[in-house]
């Protein structure tokens, strides 16, 4: 049993790291997923998780490619269906008729799909409310307070008896 909770504790201090490593490294970063354009591959909350550009992790940007970009209204992720001759991506939904209106250019990709994190978006926007931050910070801190407290009235009492 023992051995299980360790391993359990190491896996998640592994992925909490790497999502430490992501939300603070520049090349790196982490998007909500608001909406079903790209279901079946990327679904409504899901966390996805990009990279740099022909980065270690990431490809070079072709045909199929999966791409998050500035919009002008906020990100959007979704895949490169061609390129054209002056270097602009042609993008659709996966889940989308047709393809995007605007061709995208270089300047406006913020980086290329490497994984996605199913669900943990809703985790992340719940936090991000006023209950959910309660939740997630001062809940804890409280039990954490209170575990102190009692293993402090515990050695007060065993020194008395």
């Amino acid at each position: 049993m023992k051995v299980a909770v360790r391993v359990f504790s190491a896996m998640l201090l592994l992925v909490l790291g790497m999502l430490a490593f992501i939300y603070f490294s520049p090349d790196y970063n982490i998007y909500f997923v608001r909406s079903e354009s790209m279901v079946p591959t990327i679904n409504l909350g899901d966390l996805v998780i990009t990279g740099p550009v022909g980065g270690p992790l990431t490809p070079l940007i072709k045909p199929g490619t999966i791409i998050t970009y500035n919009s002008g209204k906020g990100e959007v992720t979704h895949r490169v269906l061609s390129i054209t001759p002056d270097w602009h991506y042609i993008t659709k939904g996966d889940n989308s008729e047709d393809p995007d209106p605007t061709p995208v250019s270089m300047s406006q990709v913020k980086g290329v799909y490497i994984l996605k994190i199913p669900y943990l978006g809703y985790l992340t926007s719940f936090i991000r409310t006023k209950v959910g931050w309660y939740i997630a910070i001062i809940v804890p801190t409280m039990l954490l307070v209170a575990l102190i407290i009692k293993d402090i009235v515990k050695e007060a009492l065993k020194s008395e008896g």
